[in-house]
């Protein structure tokens, strides 16, 4: 489900994160008064409180381990399919308040509200959680909207999720073809709904943040008390037999897309953190690149593509029609090799990342600072977004990561992509369109 309000704004502020801190705002960090606060319900669920004083906004996100990546063979996209039907349990028409994301690594699903309406919102999540009976009617009219979205990215060259959805298939479960579209047709009202029952409501992996002009105790309180009993018997979608090496695969969406991935530790271990700053570095070199832009719709480098066998480093990019796979591929691979340069910038990185993990700014201070073009509620939002995500990936493992990250150096991260990101090690896919 395609989400303006939210997703948007947050593809300008992690761009700009990666570049100086946080939109090149001067942020000083948080007052004890709006440190976000953390706990565990006794069925599991974490709940973080992001408190924005004197903010009238309040929006709720919920954080789910079912995504992109973890779908069975010749299931494509349900994962994502599920997220549509979720949300449209409880909300039949506008979707102004309520909306979701689908990503390779989960789901999340989003209330938009206020002071006055936030536990309307509450209720919302507390429904989609125990799970609400799909119908017919919603899947029938919810089908053509999931395929519509790979038909609108594949037209502007940004297919990077569906391309992972399509890796994993090859990767995963071994198929020359991803339907990505097609398998959403195969989806029976029952199939679906107990998929959703399976895999979708892990408790202990389950995080819901609250963003805004509430006081911890009183969101602790509610969600507490909206929360608190729900049972679930979902567990995660199960480990299967990988098929690593090189891949040249179709798919049903009009798009060209190239994903390299490696084999890399989980985010406890060591090695994690100086891969981790590298990612984001990539991002930047991918971003800042006139030639690949040429090549290229939307390239991307992370070290979160997290499935049930393990974690992964990947580079992505969706073909123009001018641009070769191996053009695309060498250039990529090209800004794997830092130069001696690279020492001051992965430092400076290695900094911003390690705060980011564990201070949330001032926003009273930042709002002062925003330009006119920024909304400085949707901003709020995506400063809690960006909380509550971290929280979701690296829950009570995030202060050590942020002081791994902080102690690194140039030299550290050279090691590491040297070490983990080796030909011999990589797994090249290629996705073409299954007819011209």
């Amino acid at each position: 489900m395609k989400n303006i309000r939210i997703k948007l704004l947050i593809a300008g502020v992690t761009a700009g994160v990666i570049k100086s801190g946080i939109i090149g705002l001067n942020a000083a960090p948080a007052t004890s008064a709006s440190l976000p606060h953390s706990s565990t319900l006794p069925n599991g669920i974490r709940v973080v409180s992001v408190y924005f004083p004197g903010s009238t906004n309040v929006c709720i996100f919920t954080f789910l381990p079912l995504g992109l990546a973890d779908d069975a063979p010749r299931q494509t996209q349900w994962s994502h399919l599920v997220e549509h039907l979720v949300i449209r349990s409880t909300v039949p028409g506008d979707l102004s308040m309520a909306n979701a994301e689908t990503s390779a690594e989960g789901m999340r699903l989003d209330f938009y509200g206020n002071i006055g309406n936030w536990k309307e919102g509450l209720t919302h999540h507390r429904r989609w959680l125990e799970g609400v009976p799909f119908t017919q009617t919603n899947l029938l009219a919810e089908k053509p909207k999931v395929k519509s979205e790979g038909d609108n990215v594949a037209g502007r060259f940004s297919t990077h999720k569906f391309a992972i959805a399509a890796w994993a298939q090859g990767f995963r479960h071994n198929q020359t073809n991803a339907a990505v579209q097609g398998d959403i047709d195969r989806a029976s009202l029952n199939d679906i709904q107990t998929y959703r029952d399976s895999h979708l409501v892990v408790l202990t992996n389950v995080v819901v943040c609250v963003v805004g002009g509430l006081d911890p105790a009183e969101v602790q309180t509610a969600v507490a008390g909206q929360l608190g009993a729900i049972k679930s018997s979902a567990r995660p979608v199960a480990s299967v037999k990988l098929h690593p090496g090189n891949r040249e695969m179709t798919w049903d969406l009009k798009a060209r897309h190239l994903v390299i991935t490696w084999p890399i530790p989980a985010a406890e271990a060591q090695d994690f953190a100086p891969l981790l700053v590298a990612a984001q570095w990539l991002n930047l070199q991918l971003f800042q690149d006139p030639e690949l832009k040429v090549l290229t719709g939307a390239a991307f480098a992370g070290a979160d593509l997290t499935i049930p066998e393990g974690n992964f480093f990947y580079v992505s990019a969706s073909l123009r029609p001018s641009a070769s796979f191996k053009e695309v591929q060498q250039k990529m691979e090209g800004h794997l090799q830092l130069p001696n340069s690279a020492d001051q910038d992965l430092a400076m990185l290695g900094r911003q990342l390690a705060e980011s993990l564990t201070t949330m700014p001032d926003f009273t201070s930042l709002k002062a600072q925003l330009p006119a073009t920024i909304n400085p509620a949707m901003f709020e939002a995506n400063l809690g977004l960006q909380w509550g995500m971290n929280e979701y990936r690296y829950g009570p493992n995030r202060s050590a990561l942020a002081k791994r990250i902080s102690e690194l150096t140039a030299q550290d991260v050279q090691h590491a992509l040297s070490s983990y990101l080796l030909d011999s090690k990589a797994s090249i896919i290629t996705l073409t369109p299954l007819t011209p």
